[in-house]
């Protein structure tokens, strides 16, 4: 239907930019309307939702390997999500 358009922006985080993939929706009552930035997904230190996907997967193996399987699977829900953006 009518498919939000998505944008990455940057944001600073203690001192750390990082990167967000979300869409613009309007709220507020009529006349008195503003756009409100919505997440989508958390890019992290990652500029582009390419970058992401490239690196991720490794990210998810490495946090399985060294026994941190809850982060590992945090990440690779949002690695799912994603990849379910971006098709």
């Amino acid at each position: 239907m009518n498919e939000p358009t998505r944008k990455i922006r940057q944001s600073t985080s203690r001192g750390t930019p990082s990167y967000q993939l979300g869409h613009y929706e309007m709220s507020g009552d009529k006349g008195k309307r503003r756009s409100v930035f919505k997440v989508d997904v958390h890019l992290g230190e990652h500029p582009t939702a390419e970058d992401a996907l490239a690196a991720w997967p490794q990210e998810v193996d490495h946090l399985r390997q060294i026994g941190r399987e809850s982060k590992a699977e945090k990440l690779q829900d949002k690695l799912d999500r994603l990849q379910e953006l971006t098709q």
